[in-house]
């Protein structure tokens, strides 16, 4: 196994598998495995017959954000194939799934006159967020994106249906929206055990925990299964 050659001025961690060139493998394996629990999770969330328009939403957040790890895992592991477009894909995806935590998050406002401006609003933030991937073509454009999505918006809306209306399951979710930071610090310091195994790798992987937080908090776990929120009882 040769450790690395150089691709766009970068040294870069491959492999021979099967005769194709496999570029940064961990990072490959690490967003395929992502992939797999949200995955799982989206799929629980979906066809749990419990769940409400918040959960159906969190499913859909999920769903969205394994393809986007499929997406971006396959632009890693086979760059010399597929080329950076399925980097720039990924991060639009990426981007689609926080519209999606958004509307999860509306939900918790959907009687309250506040509701339709703010669907408009997070509807022209994802047409901006697509359009700016793809025009400046920087991993900047998702960092700032699902910095405005899930802090601006998510973790507020979370933080208000906890503290003001005593959701417990709103309040694990604004966890595990915190708990996001921890791998965004590990890539933005580029925390890294060693040169095959990066910053990449272990985001991902502390990032699947995080995800999990929040899977408990959208499948109400904390409180029996049996306690509806606000707009299941309103339905």
């Amino acid at each position: 196994m040769r450790q690395f050659f150089t691709f766009a001025g970068m040294n870069t961690t491959h492999i021979e598998l099967f005769g194709l060139t496999v570029t940064e493998p961990f990072t490959w394996i690490t967003n395929w495995l992502v992939a797999a629990f949200c995955f799982y999770f989206g799929h629980l969330l979906y066809h749990d017959k419990q769940a409400d328009r918040q959960a159906r939403y969190w499913a859909l957040f999920f769903l969205i954000i394994a393809i986007a790890s499929i997406t971006g895992g396959t632009a890693h592991g086979f760059i010399l194939y597929v080329g950076q477009n399925f980097h720039y894909a990924a991060w639009a995806i990426t981007g689609v799934a926080v519209f999606a935590a958004q509307l999860a998050a509306l939900e918790i406002i959907r009687h309250s006159s506040y509701y339709k401006p703010l669907l408009w609003l997070i509807i022209v933030e994802l047409v901006v967020n697509i359009s700016a991937v793809f025009i400046f073509k920087h991993l900047d454009v998702l960092r700032i994106n699902s910095a405005v999505g899930l802090l601006g918006l998510v973790l507020p809306l979370q933080l208000y249906a906890w503290r003001q209306k005593g959701q417990i399951r709103n309040g694990i979710i604004a966890l595990g929206i915190v708990s996001n930071l921890i791998p965004a610090l590990i890539h933005s310091m580029r925390l890294s055990y060693n040169r095959w195994f990066n910053f990449n790798d272990l985001s991902h992987v502390v990032m699947i925990g995080c995800f999990y937080i929040i899977f408990m908090g959208a499948r109400n776990a904390w409180q029996g299964r049996k306690q509806l929120s606000p707009d299941r009882q309103q339905a």
